[in-house]
């Protein structure tokens, strides 16, 4: 079940919130919880890049599974479509 919180927004970001989740078809609480999230998932992202930046050889396997699995008829195009 969502937790309620109370957020702070200047007048011109909740607008454009309001706007956009208007556009969307969804409710303001959904439109921010999508945007939370969305964020959340680039800051793994981010943080996924940085580690794998500082473990090379982690990279070098994930690049050769991907070349493998471009040689195998499975349909993928790399290791993120397996999941």
């Amino acid at each position: 079940m969502a937790e309620m919180v109370t957020l702070r927004l200047s007048p011109q970001t909740l607008a454009q919130a309001r706007a956009a989740a208007e556009r969307e078809g969804v409710t303001l609480s959904d439109w921010i919880d999508r945007a939370a999230r969305r964020e959340a998932r680039r800051d793994a992202d981010r943080a996924h890049e940085e580690w794998l930046a500082a473990n090379p050889e982690v990279r070098a396997e994930l690049d050769a599974f991907d070349q493998l699995a471009d040689t195998l008829e499975c349909g993928w195009s790399d290791l993120s479509d397996a999941a």
